[in-house]
């Protein structure tokens, strides 16, 4: 009775996120898909000593493996096993390059020393922040004397956001793309080559057990709309509180038609920094396929409950077609309207025509 009561568990843990369900109990179990996977083997390794040859234990190891098979599925593309989606850079000149340093600092975090150091050696381009308040807007100024181009919107809510860059910025909006109080940055930047390119800092609310993920969701989509619809050479990055195989970030994916440069080299796991049996990639870099990869990294603890993350990413748009782009469906068409239509219903200042209402200031 145990093994089957301990088989059921994974299994309906598996099941739950098919639901596309926006309700947080459910979309909080795309997380845990590596120790969903763990509690699988054990249960089926329990249903082989303890189970019996009746069809209903049979039947209950079939729905286990299938369901272990799934969470395979899903986790395979973020290891070196899988074939990689954005290909290496190679040798290309350092002017077409752009380095990205995106931390979430923790607003109760103190150690501004550590982020500090952290920037300093991992000498960035761009720096985005998350989680800023007032006393982390103070507390990092000292890196505006190295990146003279900032735009800071400190919270006290767990939204602040901080954007510094030593490349120019010729245009910065901070944007409100489905909450008043959730910020958003679109970045417009110039690299040494000339080129411009577009940067999306972004840190939507997390899915709880207590809150839908339906503000998360539609920001997601919306900004992924207009990525596409203007066709720029675009990089997103931040805390999307959603790990990279969720069926919303891989349907951003697709929206937008950006590509992760996780999928075959590692799954990058940035939260959460204490508790390395319970750890995700919450901390992202998608990109166009205009760019190719340097350098990717999580980097070390800087007291917050997330580590940061570096990315390094050549401008080379003449090797677009060696990258699949992500194709988009009417089904995922469909599913994204739903999405917006969802946080219409659950916040109106999303804003009635679907397509969400960006409030913008200047830099």
């Amino acid at each position: 009775m145990a093994a089957r009561l301990l088989a059921a568990v994974p299994i309906a843990l598996t099941l739950l996120p098919l639901s596309r369900s926006g309700q947080g109990w459910v979309r909080i179990w795309d997380f845990p898909r590596a120790q969903i996977s763990v509690l699988g083997l054990l249960a089926q390794a329990a249903m082989l000593r303890w189970g019996t040859s009746r069809p209903a234990d049979r039947a209950l190891s079939t729905a286990l493996a299938v369901s272990l098979a799934y969470q395979a599925a899903r986790m395979v593309p973020y290891t070196p096993l899988y074939k990689r989606q954005v290909p290496d850079a190679g040798h290309v000149p350092s002017d077409c390059c752009i380095r990205l340093f995106m931390a979430n600092v923790l607003q109760d975090n103190r150690r501004a020393d550590l982020v500090l150091q952290a920037v300093k050696d991992a000498d960035p381009d761009v720096v985005c922040l998350v989680e800023t308040d007032a006393w982390w807007a103070s507390a990092v100024k000292p890196l505006e004397a190295d990146y003279p181009y900032v735009t800071r919107h400190p919270l006290s809510n767990d939204y602040g956001m901080f954007l510094c860059s030593r490349l120019p910025v010729t245009s910065c909006d901070v944007r409100f793309v489905v909450s008043e109080d959730v910020p958003s940055i679109r970045a417009v930047v110039q690299l040494r080559s000339g080129d411009e390119i577009d940067i999306y800092a972004v840190h939507p609310p997390p899915p709880l057990p207590e809150s839908p993920s339906y503000g998360r969701d539609a920001e997601l989509v919306l900004t992924g709309r207009e990525i596409a619809d203007k066709g720029r050479p675009a990089i997103v990055i931040g805390d999307l509180n959603d790990v990279a195989w969720s069926y919303t970030a891989k349907l951003f994916q697709r929206v937008s038609h950006m590509v992760d440069p996780r999928v075959g080299r590692g799954l990058f796991s940035t939260f959460h920094s204490e508790h390395p049996l319970a750890r995700y990639p919450l901390d992202h870099v998608f990109h166009t396929r205009d760019f190719t990869l340097k350098e990717l990294r999580v980097l070390s603890y800087t007291g917050s409950d997330h580590f940061p993350i570096l990315a390094e990413l050549a401008y080379t748009p003449v090797r677009k077609g060696e990258v699949p782009r992500p194709t988009t469906s009417a089904t995922d068409l469909a599913n994204a309207e739903e999405m917006v239509e969802d946080a219409i219903e659950a916040k109106p200042s999303v804003g009635p025509d679907g397509k969400g209402r960006v409030t913008t200031t200047p830099s």
